[in-house]
């Protein structure tokens, strides 16, 4: 019983965020094809192969060759501060609740003063952000789907193409929440817990434009999880695109569980702050 009023009160306590991620990634795939289609294809080729250094190929992670066609076009959707930033947002905002966040708003005491345990409270939390983040991206999917059917490269692209990039946008939002609940799990104050988290987006983000810039510091770019973020590098040949994914989400997705994992354990613990 008290499952599933858990279950109904995180759904409730999400349903803002989703709402308004829906009509985001609802809207934003028309919007970016029709501005993306307001550039002539070879104007877009010749700034991109000619005006801009082949140096800074390695900053796109794919050639610049892949990029200048209507799928490689259409792939950068994906990197995108849209698509990014409201991936990392869930990630962190949903993630910073799973406790500190109960814990500063005062309501996890009346929770935990009910007949269930921190294990189901915990569990119950993920489980309703990652089935969230998978519709997500099913809004997200389906935005790009139809816009490429509908919009103005019709025809031109296949849009069964981008599924693996969906699947690696899915990849980072359990990853972030699961890293943040993990944080949330040891901490009290939700304000201190989205810093932390926001130090550690700003880090991985820097980690892997020195990995990627630097030759002598290539190796920084493993320290970040962006590093496992390549859905521009998934809308080639499906035979190449789901095996990387593979390897991609099995990075992500490892580190999301298993941060989620070492968050459950440190919550049931821990000892509980007295309400104040």
């Amino acid at each position: 019983m008290w499952n599933t009023a858990i279950w109904k009160k995180t759904w409730g306590d999400q349903r803002v965020l989703v709402l308004s991620l829906v009509a985001l990634w609802s809207v934003f795939p028309w919007i970016y094809l029709w501005l993306s289609a307001q550039i002539p294809m070879t104007a877009f080729q010749n700034v991109l192969l000619q005006a801009i250094p082949k140096d800074w190929q390695r900053l796109s992670g794919v050639p610049f060759g892949e990029v200048a066609t209507h799928a490689g076009r259409i792939a950068l959707a994906f990197i995108d501060p849209v698509i990014v930033l409201a991936a990392t947002v869930w990630g962190i905002t949903r993630g910073s609740d799973a406790v500190s966040g109960q814990l500063e708003r005062g309501t996890l005491e009346m929770v935990l003063a009910q007949p269930v345990t921190r294990r189901a409270l915990y569990a119950t939390q993920a489980l309703a952000t990652t089935c969230a983040a998978l519709l997500l991206c099913g809004v997200l999917l389906a935005g790009v789907w139809t816009a490429i059917v509908w919009g103005p490269w019709a025809g031109l692209v296949d849009p069964s193409r981008f599924i693996p990039a969906v699947g690696n946008v899915f990849g980072l939002m359990v990853c972030m929440a699961g890293v943040a609940a993990c944080v949330s799990a040891a901490d009290s104050y939700r304000w201190r817990t989205i810093g932390i988290l926001c130090g550690f987006y700003v880090f991985s983000i820097l980690a892997k434009l020195v990995g990627r810039l630097s030759g002598q510091l290539g190796w920084c770019g493993y320290l970040s999880i962006f590093n496992a973020y390549e859905p521009q590098r998934l809308v080639g040949d499906p035979a190449d695109s789901w095996p990387l994914l593979a390897t991609y989400d099995g990075v992500l997705l490892g580190l999301g569980l298993l941060a989620y994992v070492v968050g459950g354990i440190i919550f049931s613990r821990r000892d509980l702050p007295a309400p104040l």
